[in-house]
């Protein structure tokens, strides 16, 4: 399947869309500046240049409009699974599939005034009825595929992202950071050129952000935390058992009752009450005495001694601990599932772990709604006869859609 984006102007067949170059300080640089997979350079090419750069560091630049999904898709994955550490920086302009080569980067930065467009994937197909609904079908698969990707790094479920692609949405730098595209909005440098300055969008439904509506995006990753922690996960029978039995504990000591409604909080400080009104035995009994310190105390509470209540003390505390921990473990339990079901990849760990300390239950949905497998992992084939030039089936695309 080919994926025509905008119409860029005339070149010869051996332009490159790409350059991969060393630089000095050891790092790498990739520059994407053109429609994908075009004009006689296949990813193949381009994959094949990138595994020979062994620097720690890439920093990947985009300026593209889109072009072929499957050739976008195969250097998504390439990047990805790249050792090295690899920033994607959106230049100008990351539309269709240009924005899901951003995706297999560890981190993404719009440049101030810079946009990113999805949509749907979109092809060419000659034959009967029978072709045209495998086409179709395809062209259904692909999309699910690309929105897993979206949902993977942004979160959210695969259908939330299929209704926005099939809008085609476009993006502004801060709205592509709010709604977990990308990771910041940096510093533009001087020599970069202005969004869309170099492309026809006319192709597109819309002609750029600035033509085009809103998006309508859940900004999970702008939440902003609770000012008290959230409610951790929820922990196992036998690790609930063990917070009880300190719990009992502390209520046998002090001689409340179990029907007695008191958190932890109240308990130590029932506790604290308790040693603070505690008679001194080698204090003189004063005249006239006075009031018991027992009828001070809350029904059915009883007085300790000080080192008991330190140890009542020293066990809640740890107590208190045991339950942080066993909160951390169960949600890297559930981050380490999700990794390896294939529902996010690993480089946006740190993300969902934040998201999950912020919303736990919210986090947990989000996760149980992403499918199994959904990140590619593997390059994807690509249908179609060879009988037709790139020339023919763009104009096949654009006269279909002019008429």
């Amino acid at each position: 399947m080919r994926q025509k984006t905008a119409r860029p102007q005339a070149r010869t067949g051996t332009d490159r869309w790409y350059q991969i170059r060393n630089l000095a300080d050891g790092a790498a640089e990739v520059v994407i500046f053109d429609e994908i997979g075009w004009w006689g350079t296949s990813a193949a090419d381009f994959i094949q240049e990138l595994k020979q750069v062994t620097a720690s560091e890439i920093t990947l630049r985009l300026n593209s409009p889109g072009g072929d999904v499957f050739d976008g898709v195969a250097i998504m994955n390439t990047l990805r699974a790249h050792p090295a550490k690899v920033t994607a920086h959106v230049v100008s302009l990351a539309a269709s599939i240009a924005s899901v080569i951003a995706m297999g980067a560890d981190r993404v930065v719009m440049q101030p005034h810079s946009q990113m467009m999805i949509h749907d994937a979109s092809g060419l197909c000659v034959g009967d009825a029978s072709d045209m609904r495998s086409m179709a079908d395809m062209l259904d698969r692909q999309s699910d595929n690309i929105a897993a990707v979206y949902a993977a790094r942004a979160g959210g479920t695969v259908a939330e992202w299929r209704e926005r692609m099939a809008a085609e949405t476009w993006f502004t730098a801060e709205e592509a950071v709010a709604a977990g595209l990308a990771d910041e909005v940096a510093a533009r440098r001087e020599d970069e050129p202005s969004a869309t300055n170099s492309w026809d969008l006319s192709v597109f439904r819309y002609a750029g952000r600035e033509s085009a509506p809103a998006p309508v995006v859940a900004t999970a990753t702008a939440q902003t935390p609770p000012a008290e922690p959230a409610a951790g996960p929820a922990i196992t029978d036998q690790e609930e058992d063990s917070m009880s039995t300190l719990s009992e504990g502390l209520r046998e000591r002090l001689g409340i009752g179990a029907d007695a409604e008191l958190d932890d909080d109240a308990l130590l400080a029932a506790l604290d009450e308790a040693l603070t009104e505690r008679a001194d035995p080698d204090t003189p009994e004063p005249a006239p005495a006075p009031e018991p310190v027992a009828a001070r105390l809350p029904e059915g509470t009883v007085l300790v001694d000080k080192a008991t209540l330190d140890q009542l003390r020293e066990d809640a505390a740890q107590g208190v601990a045991a339950r942080a921990q066993q909160r951390t473990e169960a949600r890297d339990r559930v981050l380490d599932d999700a990794i390896a079901s294939g529902k996010f990849p690993p480089a946006r760990r740190e993300h969902w772990a934040r998201l999950w300390d912020a919303d736990p239950d919210g986090t947990r949905d989000t996760l149980a709604n992403l499918a199994e497998g959904t990140v590619p992992l593997a390059d994807l084939g690509e249908p179609g006869g060879d009988d037709l030039t790139a020339d023919t089936e763009f104009d096949h695309l654009f006269s279909r859609k002019a008429g």
